[in-house]
């Protein structure tokens, strides 16, 4: 009897012992957060190239020096000059991994920066065109497969002050609506000033605007001087602003024009409007061209016609200000 009270023993400290292993916590693997500190240019992106050991993702977390700013996957771009850090975590995993931190560096530096961009002068010559920098305006090339191709090109270029457009035309064309029954031509600057582009006019490009500045560039065959009409063009046509109120100017020579449109007095029209929408720091445009009559010359920016839309439209150009 003793003897199998002894093997009973035996067993009952087995079972013990293996219900203790069983219900032992496993120690989790120590994460790691491998980085390397962060160089960049002011106006550059830099991507930080993280790794982990661990199953969660990594986080990563601005301080607040404003020298960059940092997306959610880790790219950080120059603000300004300047040093600042970033944290990168990653949080436990139950059983797996431990939560780990780690904190780089970021270091911007000054970069690039493009001269000051020379004075425009509607005088109708174009050399200060070719003195701008490439970085500071935006810029519409004809589609080879747009339905039209009476112009070739467009830039614009903004500051505080002004808004600058520069047109190159196709020279045939241009002759073509010179030697017209009606040798005229007329056009609207369309612009966008609320930074969404579902309201507004939607015809003749992708994007939805709130503005129309109309006016004529030609008569009788040969360049006038540019003034125009602003429209605001939410519920049908409301004009704001009539011709010889100094909103606009331009002139053209060859197969080339530009325009000056004036930006506070764009804005006082439009700040006194039924719906005030002055124009910001950045904003949308384009420009619709017609001639002998208001027969279609073309659309500035243009798409190929056998694109999804088949018409031929473009996205208005995005634009900044240059301050």
């Amino acid at each position: 009897m003793k003897k199998a009270l002894t093997i009973l023993a035996v067993f009952a400290l087995v079972g013990v012992v293996s219900c203790n292993k069983k219900d032992a916590p496993v120690n989790p693997t120590v994460a790691t957060i491998t980085a390397s500190d962060a160089v960049v240019e002011v106006g550059q992106t830099a991507q930080i190239n993280a790794t982990t050991n661990s199953t969660a993702p990594i986080v990563y977390t601005p301080d607040d020096s404003g020298v960059y700013t940092l997306s959610a996957t880790g790219e950080v771009t120059g603000v300004k000059e300047g040093e600042g850090s970033i944290k990168l975590s990653v949080a436990a995993v139950e059983g797996k991994f431990t939560a780990a931190e780690k904190v780089i560096k970021v270091t911007v530096k000054g970069g690039f920066v493009p001269p000051a961009p020379a004075g425009i002068e509607i005088d109708g010559t174009f050399d200060d065109w070719s003195a701008l920098d490439v970085k500071t305006y935006k810029k519409a090339v004809s589609d080879p497969d747009a339905p039209w191709e009476g112009v070739t090109e467009i830039r614009c270029y903004a500051n505080a002050e002004n808004v600058f457009y520069y047109i190159k035309f196709d020279e045939e064309s241009l002759a073509e609506c010179k030697a017209a029954e009606t040798p005229a031509m007329h056009i609207r600057l369309c612009i966008n000033t609320d930074g969404e582009f579902e309201s507004g006019y939607k015809n003749y490009f992708l994007d939805g605007y709130d503005f129309i500045i109309e006016g004529s560039i030609m008569d009788e065959g040969a360049f006038v001087d540019f003034d125009g009409t602003l429209h605001q063009r939410i519920d049908g046509w409301v004009a704001l602003l009539e011709p010889g109120n100094g909103l606009v100017s331009g002139k053209g020579a060859g197969s080339e024009f530009e325009i000056c449109l004036v930006r506070p007095v764009f804005n006082e029209a439009a700040n006194t409007s039924t719906v005030p929408m002055p124009m910001g720091d950045d904003f949308q445009t384009g420009i619709r061209f017609y001639w002998n009559g208001w027969d279609e010359f073309s659309n500035m920016p243009n798409a190929s016609i056998e694109e999804e839309q088949g018409n031929g439209w473009g996205y208005l150009l995005r634009m900044f200000t240059n301050k």
